[in-house]
């Protein structure tokens, strides 16, 4: 069984002071009880100060084992408070790593590490809003999976884009279910029908693997397709239209829930990543992350601060050095700023075991917006947002 989080006194008294930072008395009884079934005058004293009342529940759920559940319920409830991602962070709480691995070394990622990550790249950003912004987009961001009819489990990322009810991901994540509907298999034999997907929004768990919550789930809408353009062999320069995106629809809308839990009616809505207002192509150089479901693990961010390596010949793709795995296809990725540039599709197409990978590859978003453009789908995310 895995190990239950337990804070030393000095974790507990710096939880304590994010905690009545990030919350009104009103509102974390609220968190806790809409979040955890907790009742705040139930843990602490009668006619107890605030600072008394975080302090008792902290001690109570050191006591009984819910510190984990306690830290990440007040993220869901306050997805973009900064102080709460920089607390979590240290306990695997949060997308960003606690290690990385570059040109094969691994080094602990602490707070003050990623602070010098960014800033060369960036001088006037301001890291306590880069942190309430991956907050916000944390929750955006999601798994998607399913059985095909031939018993293969896909496993992908995506998020929302443009509307409540719309994610993007890769054309050749849901392939299978795109030809399912016609009657039709993919190259691999492969067909799936829509009902089997879910897009599977906050899947949590500990560093130590513990599974704080097993996310929330949607299905797709019955007209589920928006908009779609296929793959293109990796070795050959893809036309305009071949740009492997695959804009899908929720039967219900996961951007106007709350973070967490569907249900809920407290706390932050979850939002939506929206269309690039002036999409650009970033610099070869410049700094790249990447949020992805490696291996269909709870949500990670890799970091780059040099990443970007060129365009091909068309600008249909976007070469890059950024970390990826299995999994990861449909990512979203941005620069250090939180610009989304890029929709990641693929790796290094030369799997020869003697040969090294040296690149990944994404789709920019400036030649996915042009399609969109041209095809009109950018008005039916308008609408459907409305």
């Amino acid at each position: 069984m895995p190990d239950v989080l337990q804070l030393n006194g000095p974790q507990s008294g710096k939880l304590s002071d994010v905690l009545r930072d990030s919350f009104m008395p009103d509102t974390f009884s609220t968190m806790l009880l809409v979040r955890l079934d907790k009742r705040l005058y139930d843990i602490a004293p009668v006619g107890a100060n605030f600072e008394t009342m975080v302090t008792a529940v902290i001690q109570r759920a050191n006591m009984e084992g819910w510190t984990s559940e306690l830290i990440l319920a007040a993220r869901e409830h306050n997805p973009g408070n900064p102080q709460l991602l920089a607390f979590s962070q240290q306990f695997g709480l949060t997308a960003i790593p606690t290690e990385q691995t570059k040109n094969g070394d691994v080094a602990l990622t602490t707070r003050q590490e990623l602070e010098r990550v960014i800033k060369p790249q960036n001088p006037i950003l301001d890291v306590n809003l880069w942190r309430q912004q991956l907050g916000e987009i944390e929750s955006r961001v999601c798994r998607i999976e399913y059985e095909t009819d031939q018993g293969r489990v896909v496993n992908g990322t995506g998020f929302l884009f443009g509307a409540a009810d719309a994610v993007l991901t890769n054309y050749h994540v849901m392939e299978a279910v795109i030809k399912g509907r016609d009657n039709e298999k993919t190259a691999d034999g492969l067909s799936a029908r829509p009902e089997k997907v879910e897009c599977r929004f906050d899947y949590k768990r500990t560093n130590k693997g513990a599974v704080l919550n097993p996310g929330v789930t949607y299905k797709l809408a019955n007209d589920w397709l928006i908009d779609q353009s296929p793959d293109y062999p990796l070795d050959q320069l893809p036309p305009p239209d071949c740009l492997d995106y695959a804009l899908i629809r929720l039967a219900t809308a996961a951007g106007d829930d709350r973070v967490g839990d569907k249900n809920s009616q407290a706390g932050d809505a979850r939002g939506y990543i929206p269309l690039p207002v002036n999409p650009f192509n970033p610099a070869p150089g410049s700094g790249l992350s990447i949020m992805q479901h490696p291996r269909g693990d709870p949500l990670k961010l890799a970091l780059d601060d040099d990443g970007v390596l060129n365009l091909n010949e068309n600008q249909t793709r976007l070469r890059y050095e950024t970390n990826t795995e299995r999994g990861s296809s449909g990512s979203p990725c941005f620069t250090f700023k939180w610009d989304l540039v890029a929709l990641h599709h693929s790796g290094d197409p030369d799997f020869d075991p003697a040969h090294k990978p040296t690149y990944n590859e994404g789709i920019p978003m400036t030649a996915i917006l042009k399609l969109m453009k041209e095809r009109g789908t950018d008005a039916k995310l308008v609408v459907a947002d409305d």
